[in-house]
């Protein structure tokens, strides 16, 4: 980021392309489609990104950064249940993922795009699990540092297998897998006043 505001209109330009583009569901998505419809050339295009892969990495970060914020308000004093939060969680990351679809197909297996992904879809499942974990007790002889790193590789392993079709299930049939694999203890709520765990999970890319 240069802090330059032509180079960040131009970013936001080709971003924007981006979006435009995924919304008319193409098979793939390349520099060529999104230099057309960005109106700017090959030349400015490599000036902000050396790649399609590179472009990607950097608006997959844009698109999962709103994913962590809720996706309904509630009355003042209404809280969701674990439960309705995880559905939540869970949902607003399939939808983004068939949001975006195209574009991962054309570069997701690629390393810094792939890297990323998966970071990403880690630091998702450790902000839904860092919000449970505030929630419940949990159980003895379980080390609380390592329920973020199992959700978030079980997470990782369902969306990849339901993406490259090893798993055949619709979008809500995910969401609701996703949920119902979780530890029962994780949403099960401590009664209110409760002290929350004193250790909190770390990071599943760390």
């Amino acid at each position: 980021m240069t802090g330059d505001p032509r180079a960040e209109r131009t970013r936001q330009t080709i971003f924007d392309a981006v979006a435009t583009i995924l919304a008319g569901r193409p098979e793939r998505v390349s520099v060529g489609d999104i230099v057309r419809v960005a109106g700017i050339s090959r030349s400015s295009f490599y000036a902000h990104f050396s790649s399609l892969d590179d472009l990607t990495a950097a608006y997959l970060r844009m698109q999962f950064a709103g994913l962590t914020a809720p996706a309904t308000t509630r009355p003042v004093g209404e809280r969701a249940s674990s439960r309705e939060r995880a559905e939540d969680a869970y949902r607003r990351l399939v939808g983004q993922l068939l949001e975006d679809a195209p574009l991962y197909s054309s570069v997701l297996e690629l390393p810094v795009a792939r890297a990323v992904f998966d970071a990403l879809v880690g630091e998702h499942a450790d902000h839904l699990v860092a919000a449970l974990l505030q929630r419940t007790r949990v159980p003895a002889g379980i080390p609380v540092e390592l329920v973020s790193a199992y959700v978030a590789g079980g997470t990782l392993s369902l969306v990849d297998g339901w993406r490259h079709g090893r798993i055949d299930v619709s979008d809500d049939e995910l969401v609701d897998s996703l949920v119902a694999l979780l530890p029962a203890w994780l949403l099960e709520e401590r009664p209110t006043g409760a002290s929350p765990p004193t250790q909190t999970p770390e990071s599943s890319g760390s």
